[in-house]
């Protein structure tokens, strides 16, 4: 009976406490996840370094992996209890920076507050509309379709976009006046910099080449602040036809006025007016003062002055000669020049004396004064 307990005895501990020979006993591991502890900075913009503390990130990245706000960002450092890396220029909105380790996720309690853009100077300024200007500042980020630049309530055309650096176009707006302009990075409709005065330029003339000519001739106006799109010219009121635009240079054409004269030549560029004086003439013939000696049906004479129209002049020139019984004659032009008119003498000679002709000029609907030879 005392064997049997006995036996009983050893059997129980055995299975017990594993005391058969071969028994053994193993620890569990546990493997713990990545902890983010901190971020420092708690706030900045795109471009900004952040460092990331806390533990389990591994020695090594390997196949590990750090993303903000869901982009994956590339870490600039990395050991196992501290990763650094900049902000991506991509980054959405405010976030989390997880840290994944073998598929494992860290926790995401650790909030970074991405700070608005700012704008800090704005160059050239003054400018005029049209023209390329460069905004610089900081966290403008990277350039999607989202992103956008006002002047005023007015969308600028973007040339560049970086993260530090935007150049762009002043737009066109309507403004009468020169003066500050409020301008405005925008990455979306809820995050925008702060407002930047920008001086905007009027356009200011300096010279008018010639400041007297005849409708239809070219004429040179330089000054400043025209801009690069093109604005208009008038003369008295009328729109001129416009050969080329610079900033600083502006080419038309003297338009069809209803009389020769002083007249007020504007120029207006994105809204913006400037005045000038401009004086429209009319042909001036100057020789033969009184006479043309021995001239007759079929002679070549000529004649001089000054606004006759070039052949460049694109306008609409005549030449008539009118005797003394009010006859019409339109004589076979040779040449003709702003300064000289060359023709074959269309009127038929007087028999016994001579005869009175009056000449007529006509450039652009416009006439000369009277203006009458005597033809022996």
């Amino acid at each position: 009976m005392n064997k049997k307990i006995l036996f009983l005895m050893i059997l129980a501990c055995t299975l017990i406490f594993g005391c058969s020979s071969g028994g053994s006993s193993k620890p569990v591991s546990v493997v713990s996840g990545p902890t983010v502890t901190s971020i420092f900075p708690a706030s900045g913009g795109p471009g900004t370094l952040v460092t990331i503390s806390g533990s389990n990130f591994g020695l090594v990245q390997s196949t590990s992996i750090v993303s903000y706000a869901g982009v994956t960002v590339v870490p600039i450092t990395w050991s196992d209890n501290q990763i650094s890396l900049k902000v991506p220029d991509s980054a959405p909105n405010n976030g989390n920076f997880v840290v994944v380790v073998n598929g494992v996720y860290s926790n995401a309690s650790m909030v970074f507050n991405l700070s608005n853009p700012s704008i800090s100077s704005i160059s050239p300024s003054p400018a005029a509309i049209g023209s390329e200007v460069t905004i610089s500042g900081q966290y403008f980020g990277s350039f999607n379709t989202g992103c956008y630049v006002t002047f005023n309530s007015s969308t600028a055309a973007i040339k560049n976009w970086n993260n530090n650096s935007i150049t762009c176009t002043v737009p066109d707006f309507s403004s009468s006046n020169s003066g500050a302009v409020s301008v405005v990075v925008w990455l979306d409709a809820s995050r925008y910099s702060n407002s930047y005065s920008f001086n905007l330029a009027a356009p200011t003339i300096n010279n008018v080449s010639p400041s007297i000519d005849n409708i239809g001739a070219r004429v040179i106006i330089t000054g400043q602040a025209f801009g690069q799109n093109q604005g208009t010219i008038t003369v008295g009121g009328y729109t001129a036809q416009i050969v080329s635009w610079l900033d600083t240079r502006v080419e038309f054409r003297v338009p069809q006025v209803n009389s020769a004269g002083w007249k007020t030549l504007t120029l207006t560029a994105g809204g913006r007016q400037v005045n000038n004086s401009f004086t429209v003439a009319a042909p001036e013939i100057t020789s033969p003062q009184s006479s043309f000696t021995d001239v007759g049906n079929g002679d070549v004479v000529s004649i001089s002055g000054n606004h006759f129209g070039s052949s460049d002049d694109q306008v609409t020139k005549s030449l008539q000669l009118i005797d003394e019984s009010n006859k019409y004659y339109t004589p076979i032009i040779t040449s003709w020049s702003d300064t000289g008119i060359t023709f074959t003498w269309p009127v038929p000679d007087k028999l016994w004396a001579s005869q009175l002709v009056y000449i007529n000029i006509s450039v652009g609907g416009l006439t000369n004064q009277s203006y009458s030879v005597t033809a022996d």
